[in-house]
């Protein structure tokens, strides 16, 4: 495959996590030398994360354990992403009926937003990945819902890659509370802009001059295209076999950051 001459007009680069830098436990196939290539080629990047279970600090620290430099600054997830649009929309902050874990939690907190456990308290539901999830807390969401609040999903990821194979994802959840609701929720993470237009101000480029790196079809290379972004899709994750042309196809399919570092040099 010949080099895209596009390539070497970017000067930014997005990059998913979860199914291309790795999989579960597993350090995928050039993924440390991909970003000491784009270090020495001095082109700034931001991980892009619809994961919402860590705070920008956490996924940091999750990153550099396993061998990826990165400063809490460097990482957009959709946990961040969801206070920003919070605090977007709503004046005074509302109070939040949270599904999902610490991290969201936490990211919440630091801006200023409320946490409230009972449905009658809350003015806003947010949902995003929950491995300890119960009946319990879905309920309550249920009966909030029921009341008619707004309604967040950090993502719709409906599945998460790990090293045994897909386990359930955000979308699983907020698949639960609109089956119990009739309610969709409004998207922050990938596909949808809230997460991309963060991500393109903090790197402080325009959209033609960013490249979006993700395994998923339906979010990251949807959301670029949409926002105008080139975009590559690796094979390492969601996606493991080249997906057919359509209206939203990657600019780029590659086998892996490997084969993407190579066309790029």
């Amino acid at each position: 495959m010949s080099s895209p001459s596009w390539l070497q007009n970017i000067r930014g680069v997005l990059l998913d996590v979860d199914g291309v830098l790795y999989r579960g436990n597993e350090i995928l196939p050039g993924a440390r030398e991909f970003l000491a290539f784009l270090v020495a080629k001095q082109i700034p990047y931001l991980y892009v994360t619809n994961n919402s279970t860590l705070s920008p600090q956490g996924y940091a620290a999750k990153l550099h354990a396993r061998g990826f430099p990165a400063r809490p600054e460097q990482v957009v997830g959709s946990a961040e992403a969801t206070a920003h649009l919070l605090r977007q929309r709503f004046n005074p902050l509302p109070r939040v009926l949270l599904v999902g874990e610490e991290g969201l939690a936490t990211t919440l907190q630091e801006q200023g937003i409320p946490l409230v456990t009972e449905a009658e308290e809350a003015d806003v539901v947010v949902a995003g990945l929950d491995r300890q999830i119960t009946y319990a807390r879905l309920a309550e969401a249920t009966f909030a819902l029921h009341r008619g609040v707004p309604f967040f999903g950090t993502n719709p990821d409906r599945t998460l890659p790990t090293e045994r194979g897909l386990a359930p994802g955000a979308g699983a959840i907020l698949a639960a509370l609109t089956a119990a609701t009739d309610r969709d929720p409004i998207i922050v993470g990938k596909p949808e802009r809230p997460i991309f237009e963060l991500a393109l101000a903090r790197l402080g480029l325009a959209p033609e001059q960013v490249l979006m790196i993700g395994d998923r079809l339906e979010t990251d290379i949807l959301g670029a295209k949409r926002v105008g972004c080139w975009a590559a899709l690796v094979l390492t994750g969601v996606t493991s076999a080249p997906p057919p042309t359509g209206p939203h196809a990657a600019d780029l399919v590659v086998r892996d950051l490997v084969e993407l570092r190579e066309l790029w040099g």
